[in-house]
């Protein structure tokens, strides 16, 4: 399955940006020590609500999802601790 690993920075930025290119399974781990917080959009516009408001990963959880194609999923983590978020696309598998 394949999957990347992100080092999200504390507001929104397109460097931490996944592209879904079909529609496509989605499962994020949250691998570090701090929330993370995502949002997905329709569009290249940075996400307008404000990071801290975004949906929440606790750490050790995962949280799975499906992307239509064209969607964008942006992730920060809450404090920059250099923390990561793992995801995942295709068929869903647990660690």
């Amino acid at each position: 399955m394949p999957s990347m690993t992100y080092k999200p920075a504390a507001q929104w930025s397109v460097e931490n940006r996944h592209d879904a290119a079909a529609d496509q399974d989605i499962l994020l781990s949250n691998v570090g020590g701090a929330s993370i917080r995502f949002e997905i959009t329709a569009d290249d516009a940075i996400p307008e609500l404000e990071a801290a408001l975004g949906h929440t990963v606790q750490t050790g959880r995962s949280f799975a999802m499906q992307m239509k194609a064209g969607e964008r999923l942006d992730d920060t983590v809450r404090g920059l601790r250099g923390h990561d978020l793992r995801a995942n696309w295709g068929r869903f598998w647990r660690w």
